[in-house]
């Protein structure tokens, strides 16, 4: 049995309209990755921009902690120090926002109001001010593409899709950390100002408490601050002598090259080997820290050349404590020595009358080739006691 053979029609250039629908969808597939792969890369430029600006205004708030918890703060001069760290950390966040790009836009503006400063704790759980009423240890700040600030961001194919543009924004935490002094890196250092002087670790304690110095006295600097002589040709307790801080005796040369110069890294080498630090390392009750119960009027008026600038100050225990019986160290002039327990923040103050004593106020010290004592460095908190914080480390984003 047969069966007919049939013959189809011929569908050539069938296809041609179907790619012809199809193009238009392909197109606009096309068009759509690339707005889209367009808007991601701004996000991320701003973004990074937004990370960048909250780490600057971040690291203007260490001045502003350390100078707002010192004892015996008025509201008024606690109010005075908020505003400046505020206005400083703003100045900071806003110049390192415009020196980023993000999108079409070569230089991004950070507006006052989306600059936010607040308190971020161990756990980090951030409150915003004036929730909380201390002193900030954070900047949020939120960098935005948007008709508020630096535009909305123009799309290449989104108009004939009926989306001209984008609204973006990336918004960024940084919080200042801080801890206490172990020892210090070797290698190319940058400066590490170390005083040649020490002072008692318990007065310092009793200062940053009560704001009073070993006799009992409030001094105060030109703005109502307090401020501790450290150094006098006074026999008050709590003035005590050079540190040598190489484990030498030290001529006035040497010791000005310490005030001058920093800790030089073969100084830095002698320490280590005379397991002096690190001091987590060092034994208690040991005076070995060599040094001199008297100072050169020479000396005084080295460092005080150096008025404003921000020193560590190394901190003793003393041999005997009670009042009776006060031995900082043990031994005799240039053979003294001395049990350093401690290196807390300074900066040098404007001698009141003569250029023989020396002045000083917790101030914030950071510097990278400080090593931290293990379980120290952490956000930065509060002061409890004379627990306060004046050495620190780089802001960290915590967003």
């Amino acid at each position: 049995m047969r069966f007919p053979v049939r013959y189809s029609q011929s569908r050539r250039g069938a296809i041609a309209p179907l790619t012809c629908v199809l193009l238009v969808f392909i197109v606009a597939l096309l068009a759509f990755s690339v707005d889209v792969g367009w808007i991601v890369a701004t996000r991320i430029d701003l973004q990074n921009a937004a990370d960048s600006a909250a780490l600057a205004g971040a690291s203007k708030l260490p001045d502003g902690f350390v100078q707002y918890y010192i004892p015996s703060q008025t509201a008024a001069q606690k109010a005075s120090v908020l505003t400046t760290a505020q206005a400083n950390a703003r100045t900071a966040a806003k110049q390192y926002a415009s020196y980023n790009a993000a999108g079409d836009k070569s230089s991004l503006t950070l507006q006052d109001s989306d600059i936010e400063f607040g308190y971020t704790d161990n756990s980090n759980n951030y409150t915003p001010l004036p929730t909380y009423t201390g002193f900030p240890n954070t900047v949020k700040v939120t960098l935005r593409r948007d008709a508020t600030a630096n535009g909305a961001l123009k799309l290449f194919f989104g108009p004939a899709l009926g989306v001209s543009s984008a609204d973006i924004q990336a918004t960024a935490s940084a919080t200042i950390y801080g801890g206490t002094i172990d020892s210090f890196k070797q290698g190319p250092a940058a400066f590490i100002g170390l005083m040649p002087v020490t002072y008692d670790v318990n007065d310092w304690n009793t200062f940053l408490t009560t704001g009073k110095d070993p006799n009992g006295t409030t001094l105060k600097d030109a703005s109502g601050n307090p401020e501790l002589q450290v150094y006098s040709t006074s026999n008050s307790k709590g003035n005590f002598g050079l540190q040598s801080l190489d484990d030498q005796h030290d001529s006035a040369k040497v010791v000005k090259g310490f005030i001058d110069n920093g800790l030089a890294t073969s100084e830095i080498q002698t320490l280590i080997d005379n397991h002096l630090v690190p001091l987590s390392a060092h034994p208690a009750n040991t005076w070995d820290w060599n040094g001199d119960n008297g100072f050169k009027a020479s000396g005084v008026s080295d460092i005080n050349n150096y008025v404003g600038k921000p020193f560590i100050l190394p901190l003793f225990q003393a041999k005997d404590s009670t009042a009776s019986n006060y031995q900082a160290g043990v031994g005799q002039g240039s053979n003294y020595y001395y049990d350093i327990v401690g290196f807390v923040g300074i900066k040098l103050l404007q001698p009141p009358d003569t250029n023989r004593q020396l002045y000083i106020q917790p101030t914030a010290v950071s510097n990278p080739d400080i090593v931290f004592t293990a379980g120290s460095y952490g956000v930065a908190q509060p002061p409890t006691g004379s627990s306060l914080t004046t050495v620190f480390g780089p802001p960290k984003l915590t967003r």
